[in-house]
């Protein structure tokens, strides 16, 4: 489909005149947009980058095959290094809005592809955060590791994954343990989710280290994939996001100095001070690409209305029901936008307002509500397209090479990443409404 400002998507265009409008009106004019010069530049790349991985998205889903192709070829365009200065040799977006917007695109092409880029992206950003933070506080060794760290991502030398989940505990409470032995910490404990794990040379996990007197405090360790003790296992075989890379990951015994422990905070087990930067930063991109998902879905449905016929020959873009059909998908699509824009703006200025700074944990808990309320629409809502998508597109969606078979599976990954899985979510956000201390009670 080409849109009326060029930009090429993924489908082509329906044969009727009047729909291919109204699905070319749909996906350029009514689409979020970056709001800086660098954010577009990101988008643009997303977008021709979405057209080539959507050719490979197949046969990596059938195969359950990790795309090295495609991270070399955003290596190589810079897009993997959107996030990182332009002094460090990034493209300097600074608008996680706008890193939102261009993940979204990217999902339209290949959804694994996304949320795996997503992983190094958005830590390529903390890392930036984290390093100017140094700085303001003095902490010049720390602020140092990161500027070479941003240097090699800037390069493209380096690709990164942060695993942070594990079973039976939430991203607040890492069980993964950072003991203090010979003046640096050995790490023991297993992460499962490892996404982009496949192509990356440093591992970031989040872990806890023991308190004197009990209890624990939380930090990130970074730690080279060749590492003696550091096993990504070849496991991932999953329903949807098939092509993502995310194995679990274990640590055992593996050594690392006590500069290479950072962000180390004392709130294990709170979702407060120094919480919301990551999950802010990490999450609204990712909760954006199952827009993209829903998006793609919607051309699809928009296509075949406009190209299937009847025994009449009349065109399914001309019946009621399908146009009811497309209304709801409309609706849902305006909504999505419209609460992920929202968001996005308010992160956007929260993240600039304590650049070098703790926020108030009320702060953080309340703009954290907002954030879930989002991610319960738009993980709904993007299902609800994609399932209307493939009532439009009829029985032969339901063929596992469709294209929505495979967009089925992946949109459905949604609901089950943290924070928050949705009965999760549904009590932080209440418990914030009230003025409750939002720890889940577990």
């Amino acid at each position: 489909m080409q849109t009326t400002d060029g930009m090429h998507m993924v489908e082509s265009r329906p044969d009727s005149p009047s729909t291919s409008d109204t699905a070319a009106g749909r996906l350029a004019d009514l689409q979020l947009t970056a709001r800086t010069a660098a954010g577009r530049q990101f988008v643009e790349l997303a977008e021709r980058h979405a057209e080539d991985f959507a050719a490979r998205a197949e046969q990596h889903d059938v195969e359950g095959s990790f795309p090295f192709q495609n991270f070399k070829e955003m290596a190589q365009s810079s897009f993997l290094a959107g996030t990182v200065g332009a002094e460090y040799g990034g493209l300097g977006v600074d608008s996680l809005y706008d890193v939102m917007v261009g993940l979204s695109r990217l999902a339209r092409g290949d959804a694994s592809t996304a949320i795996a880029a997503n992983m190094h992206v958005a830590g390529a950003s903390v890392a930036g955060q984290f390093m100017r933070r140094s700085l303001a506080e003095g902490d010049e060794h720390t602020a140092a590791m990161l500027s070479a760290l941003l240097g090699q991502v800037g390069s493209g030398a380096v690709v990164m994954c942060f695993p942070t989940t594990e079973r039976g505990t939430d991203l607040t409470a890492p069980q993964m343990e950072a003991t203090p032995a010979d003046g640096g910490y050995v790490l023991n404990g297993r992460k499962i989710f490892g996404t982009i794990s496949p192509a990356a040379q440093l591992f970031f996990p989040s872990v806890r280290i023991p308190k004197d007197g009990g209890g624990y405090l939380t930090g990130t360790a970074m730690v080279p994939g060749d590492a003696p003790g550091l096993v990504v296992e070849d496991n991932w075989d999953s329903l949807g996001m098939r092509a993502s890379g995310s194995n679990d990951i274990t640590f055992t015994d593996v050594r690392v100095p006590a500069s290479h422990v950072f962000a180390v905070k004392d709130n294990y087990a709170k979702v407060g001070q120094g919480f919301a930067t990551f999950a802010l930063t990490a999450n609204i991109p990712l909760i954006a690409t199952f827009l993209g998902v829903a998006e793609c879905a919607t051309a699809h449905a928009a296509e075949a209305a406009g190209k299937r016929k009847g025994p009449r020959k009349r065109r399914l873009a001309d019946r009621i029901p399908i146009q009811q059909l497309m209304a709801e998908i409309e609706i849902d699509l305006a909504t999505c936008r419209a609460m992920l824009a929202r968001v996005g703006q308010l992160a956007d200025e929260f993240l600039a307002r304590y650049e070098t700074g703790d926020p108030l944990s009320a702060e953080s808990n309340a703009l954290m509500k907002e954030t879930q309320c989002m991610k319960y629409v738009v993980n709904r809502k993007s299902i609800e397209v994609v399932d209307r998508a493939m009532i439009i597109c009829g029985g032969g969606s339901y063929m596992s090479r469709h294209p929505l078979a495979r967009l089925y599976r992946d949109v459905r990954a949604g609901p089950f990443m943290q924070p928050f899985a949705p009965y999760e979510a549904l009590e932080y956000i209440g418990k914030v409404s009230l003025g409750l201390d939002p720890a889940l009670d577990r």
